[in-house]
């Protein structure tokens, strides 16, 4: 279920020590995902601010000029690697046509509490996203709504009778395999119909 080996999800958590907002790789993600979906212009450098802190006015790009952002590179380039290749990969793929978004969560080898953890870091980072974008529900079509709804009630979940991260691996639970992988699949589809309703809205 995983996209990103436990090396490589070690690598961003390292690279997003110096954070204030202190997120998991997965809620970084999510984050870059709710400014995309929002349609926010430069993305990947309001991205870079909101993770690693900086006053709007210190932002890169010519505000009056949505298509102009010549500093957006030297922000990326200034990252760790595996969080520049994060960004970049998520970007590329908002753009193809069938959004085949590869999203950053914890290995399958995980337990079930990290993994169900990824899943909540990630919906909330999607919706701390949209909420920076200022997307507005009523905005939305119906279904674009219902999405949000759902994302909410993701990062309602009660973790705690899940198994204790680092303890020994309990029995597969395989109902509450199928639910992780369910709401795994949910994300991507979430993410893409949100992208999609944002732009009809807009004409886009």
């Amino acid at each position: 279920m995983a996209d990103v080996t436990a090396s490589s999800y070690a690598q961003l958590t390292r690279g997003l020590r110096d954070s204030p907002l202190q997120p998991s790789p997965a809620e970084a993600q999510g984050l870059l995902c709710g400014l995309l979906c929002a349609r926010v212009p430069h993305a990947a450098a309001r991205w870079v601010g909101e993770v690693f802190g900086g006053d709007e006015g210190d932002r890169p790009g010519d505000k009056s000029d949505p298509e102009h952002d010549p500093a957006s590179e030297d922000l990326l380039e200034d990252l760790p690697p595996a969080l520049r290749t994060l960004v970049r990969r998520t970007c590329a793929q908002f753009e193809g046509d069938d959004m085949a978004l590869s999203l950053v969560l914890p290995e399958e080898d995980a337990s079930l509490r990290e993994r169900a953890e990824g899943i909540y870091d990630w919906a909330r980072g999607l919706l701390l996203g949209l909420g920076l974008a200022g997307l507005r529900a009523e905005n939305l079509s119906d279904q674009g709504r219902e999405v949000l709804d759902n994302l909410l009630d993701i990062t309602r979940l009660d973790l705690d009778g899940l198994d204790p991260k680092g303890g020994p691996a309990p029995e597969v639970d395989e109902e509450e395999e199928s639910a992780l992988m369910e709401l795994h699949e949910f994300l991507w589809v979430a993410a893409r119909l949100l992208h999609e309703d944002v732009g009809r809205t807009r004409g886009e």
